[in-house]
């Protein structure tokens, strides 16, 4: 594409596909047909059927279907290039879709005659010269020339001749590629283009080789936006794509299995069975039939382990196909003809100060009158977008002197890590807030925000104001499924809050999630009052047993995971103030009468050994969610 095109994304599209034919030559006919066909099929497409002739200008009503369109349909035709509408609308279609974004049919047409402009194209040029300048006649040629060189809608041999089939196999395509979904990226992309621009240039998807490209950086600097920018861009060039989010935090708490068996349901698009072992899991990945090109992306990668058991060998791979693999560490894969790497390098200052701006002003420079601490603030983040971003929403409203006061704070802690930086957004939020930043920081990530407001408000921290809250500074966004996420930067800053309250003793501190320490606590009855929270996973082949008394002395425990856990003894011990009980392969058949409930919101015991849960259910007041799913009568 030439660097003047001016690209209209899908989102703000209104048409799903603009159809660009000669009128005379199909509409009563192929692409009448084609039109019925796609509408029957829910595809909302534009037609322009009132094309003038003798003009270097298309209509209003033309122009605005192009650009409101997610994808152009150009159908080629012998007669095409006689159309002079056609061709301003072709320079259009290219001026503002992007090259991945406008496929062309050639309709009983040879492609060297479009690229050439010879045969009956160039007989239609023969008369164009009768009545337009050189300058019109060039742009059109150019265009022509342009669009023969794109990858269009490849109608298979065995197909020609038969209409009806060609029309299905371009609804088909179609249909495919609409429903793939994209990615949201970044409010304000500031930057974004040129840094997605490098990493697809170095992703050389001409060449037919297969190709892993590695997006290193520091934590917060904007990987995994790249990495969705770039997929955006690319994913409906390939046959087959999949965007594996938090591999690290996925990996650790769900599983290996997991993360194969979404690869395996997202290249296949259909649901695939649960797997138990990753060995199992690779071997399906690795035997399952590959012939389609595939756009794969490993987001957040922080161990060999994830790539082996995902990737294997990488001999499974067609041709064509490209892996994006995210990472905080240089050098994680070393380089060679098939792994290349791409750095992540800081923001320039005024990008910084762009992207500052547009989240505490809502425009792309500050005032006069905050120019001076604006420009102190970009220095301070040191380029990092995440840093811009929170730290500009915060600061969203107040005055100068505000700035002012929070940057001399921030010159105390200059010299520590940006967790340190961060915690100046946490410092400014009430106590209720605090409270649900932390448990979502160390519990919550990936949960449904409805699901975890049912379980706060009954803990007395009003969550529906405190979550808008933290949404508003950005610590914690929800997504369009409604599950609530935290950067990294901001959830690891949550967790060192948290680990500070003791260093020494974990069981002196609040929440408890990191394996060793709640192992440790269980372990050695290091329990106290201190401890309101804990999670403890043990997926898999390994087995865990501890005594109820481990929970005797932790009397303000109100959330409370199990999963894959045996406990002896008498359930009297475990708190009476929990709202969250989560016990995956509950290992007794009933629930003990000794377990109080009375204030439990949810009770999550899927997978379990449970027959009886009768007389337990009288004592359940207070629940709003109960599942059973899987468990032996149910």
């Amino acid at each position: 594409m030439a660097s003047t095109s001016i690209f209209v994304t899908s989102f703000c599209s209104t048409y799903d596909v603009f159809l660009s034919f000669r009128g005379k030559d199909v509409m009563k006919g192929f692409t009448g047909h084609l039109y019925a066909v796609l509408r029957r099929s829910g595809i909302n497409a534009y037609v322009e059927e009132e094309k003038m002739e003798d003009t270097e200008k298309i209509g209003a009503a033309c122009l605005n279907g192009i650009q409101q369109s997610k994808f152009s349909l150009v159908l080629l035709s012998k007669d095409y290039a006689s159309s002079t509408w056609c061709l301003e609308e072709l320079v259009q279609i290219l001026k503002y879709k992007k090259a991945d974004d406008v496929w062309p049919i050639f309709y009983d047409v040879d492609t060297s005659h479009v690229e050439e402009i010879q045969g009956s194209y160039k007989e239609a040029f023969v008369e164009h010269e009768k009545h337009f300048k050189e300058d019109v006649l060039q742009k059109w040629k150019d265009a022509l020339r342009q669009v023969s060189t794109l990858k269009g809608l490849d109608l298979p041999k065995r197909l020609d001749g038969h209409e009806a089939k060609n029309i299905d196999h371009i609804v088909e395509e179609i249909s495919r590629r609409l429903n793939r979904t994209m990615l949201n990226v970044a409010i304000h992309p500031i930057g974004l283009q040129s840094r997605a621009e490098g990493m697809i240039s170095l992703m050389a998807n001409e060449l037919e080789d297969i190709r892993i490209v590695g997006i290193y950086g520091m934590g917060g600097i904007g990987k995994s936006t790249i990495a969705k920018e770039v997929y955006n861009c690319l994913f409906q060039t390939f046959e087959s794509s999949c965007f594996l989010e938090n591999v690290r935090e996925a990996a650790h708490f769900k599983g290996i299995p997991y993360l194969q068996r979404q690869l395996l349901t997202e290249t296949s698009k259909k649901k695939h069975e649960k797997i138990y072992n990753p060995e199992i899991g690779l071997n399906l990945i690795i035997q399952k039939p590959h012939n389609k090109m595939v756009l794969l992306v490993l987001d957040d990668v922080d161990k060999q382990d994830q790539i082996n058991k995902i990737l294997g060998k990488c001999d499974w791979f067609s041709p064509g196909s490209r892996v994006i693999i995210t990472t905080r560490m240089k050098d994680f894969l070393k380089p060679c003809e098939m792994y290349w790497q791409y750095e992540v390098n800081k923001m320039g200052d005024n990008d910084s100060l762009q992207l500052l701006s547009l989240h505490a002003f809502g425009k792309n420079h500050p005032t006069e009158a905050y120019m001076a601490c604006a420009k102190k603030m970009v220095h301070y983040c040191g380029g990092i977008p995440l840093a811009l971003e929170v730290l500009g929403s915060f600061l969203s409203g107040q005055s100068v002197d505000v700035w002012n006061s929070r940057l001399e704070k921030l010159k105390v802690i200059a010299n520590e890590d940006i967790h340190s930086k961060f915690k100046i957004s946490y410092d400014s939020l009430g106590d209720f807030e605090k409270f649900i930043f932390l448990d979502i920081a160390c519990f919550f990530t990936g949960y449904d925000k409805d699901y975890v407001i049912s379980i706060l408000e009954e803990c007395g921290f009003f969550p529906v104001n405190g979550i808008n809250s933290l949404m508003r500074r950005c610590l914690v966004k929800v997504g369009s499924n409604n599950k609530m996420s935290m950067h990294d930067l901001l959830r690891d800053m949550g967790r060192e809050i948290v680990r500070k309250e003791h260093v020494v003793d974990p069981g002196e501190r609040s929440r408890l999630w990191h394996h060793e320490d709640v192992i440790d606590v269980l372990t050695n009855k290091k329990g106290t009052r201190a401890v309101e929270g804990l999670v403890l996973n043990m997926p898999g082949l390994k087995q865990y047993s501890s005594s109820t008394k481990t929970f005797k002395k932790m009397k303000m425990l109100r959330l409370l995971q199990l999963n894959y856990i045996h406990l002896a003894g008498d359930y009297k011990h475990i708190s009476n103030k929990l709202r969250w009980l989560c016990w995956r392969e509950f290992p007794l058949e009933s629930i003990p009468f000794d377990l109080s409930l009375e204030n439990l919101i949810i009770l999550d015991m899927r997978y379990s050994s449970l027959k009886h849960f009768v007389e337990a259910g009288k004592s359940l007041k207070k629940l709003k969610l109960l599942n059973l799913n899987h468990s032996q009568a149910y």
